[in-house]
C-alpha cells in the first residue's frame, strides 16, 4: 500500500517542482509525457476517491489504548503475549508480526493518504477544483473538525502491552502524512484552499511537531 501512494506523490512533485537540472523547454515536455502515461490510472482512483467520506482515528478504538478515542494507537509489531505466563507483558518474537494487533488506525491514515494523494494528482492534471474541495473535506476531519480530528500526537503509538503505552518510533506509523503534506502545498500554492482552513492545518501540525515523544 505503501508504494501505491508514493506513486501519487512522485506525480504531485513532478507536475509541480520544475527542475533546474534541464531547461524549461525540456521540463515540461517530459512532465506533459509522465502526466499523458499516468493519467488514466489516476483519474480512475480519483472517481473511487470522490465517493469516499472521511475516516478519521475515531471511527474505531481499542480498550488497550491509554488514550482517548481522538488519539493514534498503534501496537509494536513483533510484540506476543507470553504463552508461559498470559498475564505477564508481552514478549518481543523478532520478525514475527502479532495478527491480533490493532491496525484500524493505521489502515486509516493509510486510507487517507490514498484519498488525499489521489484527489491532488487529479486536481493537478485537470485543475478542477472540485478534487481539492473533496481532499479538503478529509482533511478538515482528520485536524480541524473537534468531533472527529486526531488529536496532534503520537504519544499512544507503537505501544507494548504490559511494557509501555507509547513509544517514539510511533512516528514511523505516520510517513503516510507525507502525501497528505503534499497535497495540502499544491492546494496552498495554487489558492484552492481556504486561508483560516490551512491555517488551522498548520497550527495542528505545529502542535504535532511539538509533541512528539523522544
Amino acid at each position: 500500500m505503501f508504494k501505491f501512494n508514493f506513486f501519487y506523490f512522485v506525480l504531485i512533485v513532478l507536475l509541480t517542482i520544475r527542475s533546474g537540472v534541464v531547461n524549461a523547454q525540456q521540463s515540461t515536455v517530459k512532465i506533459a509525457e509522465v502526466a499523458n502515461v499516468l493519467r488514466p490510472t489516476v483519474m480512475k482512483e480519483a472517481a473511487w476517491a470522490m465517493q469516499q467520506r472521511p475516516e478519521t482515528v475515531t471511527s474505531d478504538y481499542s480498550p488497550r489504548s491509554a488514550g482517548g478515542r481522538h488519539d493514534f494507537f498503534s501496537e509494536g509489531d513483533y510484540w506476543w503475549p507470553d504463552p508461559k505466563h498470559p498475564d505477564s507483558p508481552y514478549v518481543q518474537r523478532d520478525g514475527h508480526t502479532n495478527p491480533d494487533n490493532f491496525v484500524a488506525h493505521r489502515k486509516a491514515m493509510i486510507r487517507f493518504s490514498r484519498i488525499v494523494g489521489a484527489l491532488a494528482s487529479a486536481y493537478v492534471l485537470t485543475r478542477d477544483e472540485k478534487y481539492a474541495a473533496h481532499a479538503l473535506i478529509h482533511c478538515k476531519a482528520w485536524f480541524v473538525d473537534t468531533s472527529t480530528m486526531m488529536n496532534p500526537h503520537l504519544l499512544f503509538a507503537q505501544a507494548i502491552r504490559g511494557r509501555v503505552t507509547g513509544r517514539g518510533i510511533g512516528i514511523i506509523d505516520t510517513i503516510h502524512f507525507m502525501e497528505v503534506v503534499q497535497a495540502l502545498s499544491v492546494f496552498d500554492r495554487n489558492g484552492v484552499a481556504n486561508k483560516d482552513l490551512m491555517e488551522r492545518i498548520r497550527q495542528w501540525f505545529e502542535n504535532f511537531a511539538y509533541h512528539q515523544p523522544l
